[in-house]
């Protein structure tokens, strides 16, 4: 369980507790570009929340690794890069800030700090190396003793390096494949690199099913079908008898080959997972991997002992700690200036990522297709998946305009966030609540949306109201795109007024029906009607039962004036002078029982009625009262808690719906786990 404890004593790892708990669900926000965070809670076995009402210590019994990470830890925060030694040393990633998590991933060399298969082989090969030439020296024998002696000890200690790291995906991985591969070796029985690999990830996936679910699993198993790949292909040039030039030759043509397949590969494979890909990648790890392989990871793994030796004689050395934390320098600087390259870092939308797919796709297989008459059907085939690419090149140069839109409304918990999208231009109405000087559901929901999306420009903004759920984001979306107008009657905003009009967008029009004039709280909400001329949007904010009604006083005073004046149709049919008709409606103030009176529902008619309400939420919206009011009219309703992002596209003249759990994920990790629900069992 993930615990929120509020005021806690000082804890730590090896502690036993006795806790009384209120729990919560897993649960949490769903869209397209979002961070998933219930798909990483689950590939980390987290099953619910909690929060700590009461709490007894009952006993203390660290482990072996705490101690050290707790002894380590103070040591190494003095030294300007102890944040890395730490997470290559013990695993432990706590010391590193989220301004250099940034660098790692920009930089793609993250890798380098996560333990894996690099730094287990490095230990392995530097313990068997040192214990062989020793053994050779002191004790030599003619048969395979100090072989299998060295073995041995490079196995124990890649296993006690494995245990130190918490034993995470990569490790595992690393770890079966080594003592496999020692294994293989004492038995003299001969298995391919891929039969290892293979064997790894069976006892990777029947330790930790979940462990599918996490993105460090594919990119190590990735990574490492790479570098196999990478070897077995690539000519060795060289017979025992070469020359070293020779042979050096070919290991540097060898480590070329390898790192320009992991940039292109793991790099899509980047971009699948975090939505991005980092473009210095490639000289990086060029410059990076070596360095660290050859004297970064033995001088840490070396500094370690010897304080390790140190403090147990009752002394603490760090002179080789710190000569690794000197070696990590130039490191540091390439991440330091990571910040200032060019596009060091590419956000993808999905369909650029879709592209790229079928274009790596495309070419992989076209270079393996024997090229002659019998595979002309097969390679015409595959021809058809460079067509994306075609065709993206052509929209570049002619652009295609549509009349199709559409409506996603995001799920933000507790609030509102909506976004009208066209021809790859978007509006925006209401920016989801913000909570402290680092949350913004703006910057964790909205932003990654639209570049997920391809949204390269947004031309209004509008905010219906001050509460915080609906204006918190705000700052930072008027900071990221600072050409767009601003519509609001929110003090402290520059821009255009809520007062009712009309506006032209991309061939929609925008009415805005409310309110006349400024108006404080939730019923100075902006009220905007979106028509394409068949279809139509209504967007209400968290106007109540007040402004509901002077709408439908305005319509019915507008209405008798046209009556008076003549210029109603022959049968007196009112339904095309109904400003409040619409085909979709985002229900007013989260399904309120304030709102949605029996009235305000049947002037709008909607055949969909969306509940901006969070999962379980506190206030318990939509409020049942209210749903049912829909249902009586056989309203289709969804609710952004328990369906996620929900989008509407219009394609004249039909509607279509997709939901983020029932359409566009619906994987058995986005379902709703009702784990922490107060019901009765029977």
């Amino acid at each position: 369980m993930r615990l929120t404890w509020k005021d806690p004593p000082e804890v730590d790892v090896g502690q036993v507790w006795q806790f009384t708990l209120m729990p919560k669900r897993i649960a949490s926000v769903l869209n397209q570009g979002g961070y998933n965070e219930q798909k990483q809670l689950i590939s980390q076995h987290v099953v619910g929340k909690g929060r700590v009402i009461e709490a007894h210590l009952l006993e203390v019994s660290p482990s072996l690794r705490n101690e050290l990470i707790s002894a380590l830890t103070p040591e190494l925060t003095s030294l300007p890069q102890g944040d890395i030694l730490l997470a290559l040393l013990m695993g432990d990633k706590q010391l590193i800030t989220k301004a250099r998590w940034q660098a790692l991933r920009q930089t793609g060399t993250g890798h380098l700090v996560a333990i894996s298969g690099l730094h287990l082989s490095v230990v392995a090969a530097w313990i068997y190396t040192c214990f062989l030439f020793g053994l050779s020296h002191l004790v030599p024998h003619q048969s395979r003793r100090n072989i299998t002696l060295a073995l041995v000890a490079a196995g124990i200690g890649a296993a006690f390096y494995a245990y130190l790291a918490g034993f995470g995906i990569s490790t595992q991985r690393a770890l079966v494949m080594i003592l496999l591969l020692m294994l293989l070796s004492l038995l003299k029985r001969f298995s391919t690199a891929w039969e290892r690999l293979l064997f790894a990830l069976f006892i990777v996936l029947l330790l930790d099913p979940l462990a599918c679910l996490s993105a460090g699993f594919w990119l190590s198993f990735c990574a490492l079908g790479i570098i196999l790949y990478t070897l077995e292909i690539q000519p060795r040039a060289f017979t025992p008898a070469s020359s070293r030039g020779a042979r050096l030759r070919t290991g540097m043509m060898q480590f070329w080959a390898i790192q320009w397949r992991l940039s292109l590969g793991l790099g899509l494979l980047q971009a699948a997972l975090f939505g991005g890909v980092s473009v210095h990648s490639l000289w990086m790890n060029i410059l990076a991997v070596p360095w660290f392989s050859f004297v970064v990871i033995p001088l840490a793994m070396a500094g370690f002992v010897c304080w390790w030796l140190g403090t147990t004689f009752g002394f603490s050395w760090l002179g080789l700690l710190r000569l690794s934390d000197w070696s990590l320098s130039p490191y540091a600087q390439l991440l330091d200036i990571s910040q200032h390259l060019p596009a060091h870092w590419l956000a993808l939308s999905d369909s650029l990522l879709a592209l790229g797919v079928c274009t790596f796709v495309g070419g992989v297989l076209w270079r393996y297709v024997p090229k002659h008459k019998n595979n002309i059907a097969w390679l015409s085939l595959l021809s058809l998946l460079f067509m994306p690419v075609l065709l993206f090149c052509m929209t570049l140069w002619s652009p295609v305009q549509t009349h199709r839109w559409a409506m996603h409304l995001l799920d933000v918990g507790q609030g509102l966030a909506v976004v009208i999208e066209k021809n790859g231009r978007g509006v925006i109405y209401d920016t989801g609540a913000a909570f402290g000087d680092d949350f913004s559901y703006a910057e964790r929901v909205i932003l990654p949306f639209l570049k997920a999306k391809g949204i390269q420009e947004i031309d209004y903004i509008v905010i219906s109201h001050s509460d915080n759920d609906h204006a918190g984001g705000a700052p930072v979306l008027i900071e990221a795109y600072p050409k767009a107008w601003v519509i609001t009657d929110v003090a402290g905003f520059s821009g255009q007024d809520c007062r009712p009009r009309q506006i032209q967008w991309q061939g929609l029009s925008f009415y805005l029906l409310s309110p006349p004039q400024v108006l404080a709280g939730n019923n100075g909400s902006c009220v905007v009607r979106i028509d394409d001329g068949l279809q139509s949007l209504l967007l209400t904010g968290d106007i109540e039962k007040q402004t509901e009604a002077a709408l439908l006083s305005r319509e019915l005073s507008v209405s008798r004036e046209l009556s008076v004046s003549g210029d109603l149709s022959v049968n007196g049919d009112l339904s095309d002078l109904n400003e409040l008709q619409s085909d979709v409606l985002v229900a007013p103030h989260h399904g309120s029982k304030t709102s949605s009176t029996e009235a305000f529902i049947d002037a709008v008619a909607p055949k969909l009625v969306l509940f901006p309400a969070g999962f379980a939420n506190r206030y318990g919206f939509p409020k049942s009262t209210v749903v049912e009011r829909y249902q009586r009219r056989e309203i289709r309703s969804l609710t952004t808690g328990t369906e996620g992002q929900i989008s509407v596209i219009f394609q004249q003249p039909e509607l279509e719906v997709k939901t983020y759990r029932g359409d566009l994920a619906p994987f058995w990790y986005n379902s709703l786990f009702r784990f922490g629900d107060l019901i009765n069992p029977e």
